[in-house]
């Protein structure tokens, strides 16, 4: 059900739904506290403190205009915190931010408690005969004030550690692992089997996309019960990440059904596997490493700018990527056949190697090394531990090669000569399969 997770990730990372979900919420109680008001014995004074029509008017008037303005600041904060964001670290760090879960809440707290004291206020009567004053819901409006501004004080805190280096950094990393145990598992599905296993066929009909952006997510389930109802194989030709225009293949169908029933059963396979490609504006983060891997990257790039010029800065986003690429070493790439109940090959796909991850990050970091001893050795450091764990593989082949690049991207004509020569002999022990 990747296609269903991703909207429902789309949902719950949207700075709407949290708020949206208060909002109703405090509609919801306010009228049922409103209406159980009257139900309530007559000795509820004695429970809890009660005001006056007047009274309870003006403290619902001024939580409501509070709270909002309330709002309307921590909104103003969270949309300057973003934009610092964006220019200090990169465009691509704002969806984490968006995604906070501890925003969403203090915002939606604010303005449901805002909203809250708006609708109970409307049932305040005064006058000798008319007089009405819901009392508990009052008291509920005055907690809900209480713990807003508690989430108020600790709305401040968060954002202040939320936009440190450190902090972002291991949110993503935190990402990135998570991802990467869900693409690069320990042991193997029995419900995939290796590549070699996929027959080619040279006839084949092209399912192209109806629209332009990059694939967000794919519905495996979805896209081997449509083939197996077919009869047909589905080779995917686009992974998660994958930019295409309307019009592009995105999968060829192979191996059809008979001519009699092609027309109507390849229409409604290919209506399938349109429906579990999903293709967004913007890369996400629900099956796409590559985006998590860049978010790093992207960090490192910029700290390590002569307009920046910050080499820590880059050494944290480093580190980050080491924690989680090392999680996934020593695994075994994806199998890229998806077999149905029968055991038979349905859907192949174009997974990405965990290697070329890897070595894409390296040589996009090492290209803003020159100069930058400290960051070259760090970026050795990440290729040792991986040769390490991947042993004798084709793998640690791929990591020497990136490793001799990084050093030889590194020295340049103002790198001291006893630096260079420590990169040098770094890369010698790399590259011959010894410690450093």
């Amino acid at each position: 059900m990747n296609g269903m997770r991703y909207r429902i990730r789309r949902v719950l990372d949207s700075f709407w739904f949290v708020p949206g979900v208060g909002l109703v919420l405090a509609l919801l109680v306010a009228e049922a506290l409103v209406a159980l008001e009257p139900a309530l014995p007559s000795t509820v004074g004695d429970v809890i403190p009660t005001v006056g029509p007047d009274g309870s008017r003006g403290l619902l008037s001024a939580i409501a205009t509070s709270m909002l303005a309330a709002a309307a600041t921590t909104f103003s904060i969270t949309i300057a915190v973003l934009t610092l964001t964006s220019s200090a670290y990169g465009p691509r760090l704002v969806r984490s931010l968006m995604a906070d879960r501890g925003n969403q809440v203090v915002l939606a707290l604010l303005v449901s408690t805002s909203l809250f004291a708006m609708l109970v206020v409307r049932h305040v009567r005064a006058g000798d005969d008319s007089e009405f004053v819901p009392h508990l819901a009052v008291n509920v409006a005055i907690v809900l004030a209480v713990i807003s501004i508690v989430a108020l004080v600790y709305f401040i805190h968060h954002i202040s550690a939320s936009i440190q280096i450190s902090r972002l950094a291991t949110g993503v990393r935190d990402q990135l692992i998570a991802l990467l145990d869900d693409l690069y598992p320990e042991q193997g599905s029995t419900r995939r089997a290796p590549s070699a296993q996929w027959a080619a066929v040279d006839e084949g009909a092209d399912v192209r996309a109806g629209t332009s952006g990059y694939v967000a997510s794919i519905d495996h389930g979805h896209l081997v019960a449509g083939a197996a109802e077919a009869g047909a194989r589905v080779e995917l030709l686009v992974r998660p990440g994958t930019l295409v225009c309307a019009g592009d293949p995105i999968a060829r169908v192979t191996a059809a059904p008979a001519p009699s029933t092609r027309p109507e059963a390849a229409a409604r396979l290919d209506a399938a596997v349109v429906a579990a490609v999903s293709i967004d504006d913007e890369r996400t983060p629900v099956q796409d490493a590559e985006h998590l891997v860049r978010q790093l990257v992207d960090v490192a790039a910029r700290a390590l700018s002569p307009g920046v010029n910050d080499p820590i800065t880059a050494l944290t986003a480093i580190d980050a990527l080491t924690i989680a690429m090392a999680s996934a070493a020593g695994r075994p790439d994806p199998r890229g056949v998806l077999l149905d109940d029968d055991g038979a090959p349905r859907v192949l796909l174009a997974p990405r190697e965990l290697s070329v991850l890897v070595v894409d990050a390296v040589d996009l970091v090492r290209q803003y090394v020159a100069d930058q001893p400290l960051v070259a050795h760090r970026l050795l450091d990440l290729l040792e531990r991986l040769i390490a764990r991947e042993g004798a593989s084709d793998r640690a082949v791929a990591y020497r090669a990136a490793a001799d690049r990084v050093v030889r991207s590194a020295v340049g004509p103002g790198t001291l000569a006893e630096d260079g020569a420590a990169l040098e002999r770094r890369r010698d022990a790399i590259v011959a399969g010894g410690a450093a």
